[in-house]
């Protein structure tokens, strides 16, 4: 079961990446006040394109989806080796890399100047933070001082947002970010563990022994949902998924035949300013499915701005989840199977 003694969560966070999700928004501020300071230069863009990889990608999913109504250009995200084929010198590439050494990362900024793209690079170091600088390309560097990249996610989407203010792409939202840096400030002492009857611990309880399963409607939620389902596998060392509303309805849902449900909890993100269908359509899903035992919970944003609520939603579901391994005595820092996997990369590379 979960409990909620602070003292002991904290006790088995001996690299404290719980206060260091909590500190998302003044990272948030400083990551904004690193970009706008950036050498980024003007830049007329036919497209925007983020390149990046696990919490380091989620940088350029908050900004693409809290600013998507100010990008008035075609945006698109990579999570691979290659950018899109049509980039070229008419194209922006944000390549987001919080180590600096993620390799297909690396591969996307080495690729994205051989076709003479217009590059900028996020990170907190490492090597491309050293090939930026050595080719003159835009750099943003913020701080370090987390102990895994996954909880630098307020720097990366701060510092993201700022160097597009620089380069023009979009504008200034000065006002926003501190408006969402507050709420934020609000949630996390809303949600920190020595707060028992807060949504984070809460969530925690919820799933206790479930599989977790998030929903979340296309746009804000969406990409909140999959921030939640990497959470919940990284920090909580549990499987966890994440679909998308309305396309769930079309195929997820007959799944959730029989009794096929127990075991597991759907949390649904929400939040003000989503369709007007999305109401309807989550009581109708939830109806559908409630003959196969399957639990749920709906979990709601908080703030004024689609930047606030796309982080407050993130922020919870990265205590939620961390809160919950604490609960169980697993340190939610270390990512051993991830390391297994690159030293197997590493290994047949070398051989």
């Amino acid at each position: 079961m979960i409990q909620g003694d602070a003292a002991a969560m904290r006790a088995a966070d001996p690299q404290g990446i719980l206060d260091a999700f909590l500190r998302l928004p003044d990272q948030l501020a400083r990551g904004y006040q690193a970009g706008r300071d950036a050498a980024v230069d003007p830049f007329d863009a036919r497209s925007l394109v983020f390149c990046g990889m696990g919490g380091s990608a989620a940088g350029g999913d908050v900004v693409a989806a809290a600013f998507a109504d100010r990008l008035r250009l075609p945006v698109a995200s990579v999570r691979g080796y290659e950018p899109p084929s049509h980039c070229g010198p008419e194209d922006l590439v944000v390549c987001l890399s919080f180590s600096g050494g993620t390799d297909e990362t690396l591969s996307c900024y080495e690729e994205a100047r051989g076709r003479g793209s217009r590059v900028v690079a996020v990170c907190a170091g490492g090597q491309l933070a050293e090939r930026a600088a050595e080719d003159g390309a835009g750099l943003v560097l913020v701080p370090d001082d987390v102990p895994m990249p996954r909880a630098g996610l307020g720097y990366l989407v701060g510092g993201t947002a700022g160097a597009l203010v620089a380069a023009g792409i979009l504008p200034p939202v000065d006002e926003e970010v501190r408006e969402a840096a507050g709420v934020l400030a609000e949630v996390a002492e809303e949600i920190a563990p020595e707060r028992p009857g807060g949504e984070a611990i809460e969530v925690a309880r919820a799933v206790g022994s479930h599989v977790p399963v998030i929903w979340g409607a296309e746009g804000l939620a969406a990409r909140a949902a999959f921030r939640w389902k990497a959470a919940f596998n990284e920090n909580a060392k549990v499987p966890a998924f994440s679909s998308d509303l309305p396309e769930l309805t079309h195929h997820e849902i007959a799944g959730w035949s029989g009794d096929r449900g127990r075991g597991f909890l759907v949390a649904v993100l929400r939040h003000e300013g989503e369709h007007p269908a999305v109401g309807p359509t989550v009581v109708a899903a939830l109806r559908a499915v409630e003959d196969s035992g399957l639990g749920w919970r709906e979990v709601r944003a908080t703030g004024p701005s689609p930047l606030a609520r796309i982080l407050s939603l993130i922020l919870v579901g990265d205590v939620a989840s961390t809160l919950h391994a604490l609960a169980r005595g697993v340190d939610p820092t270390p990512i051993d199977a991830i390391a297994r996997l690159k030293r197997e990369l590493e290994t047949e590379g070398s051989g």
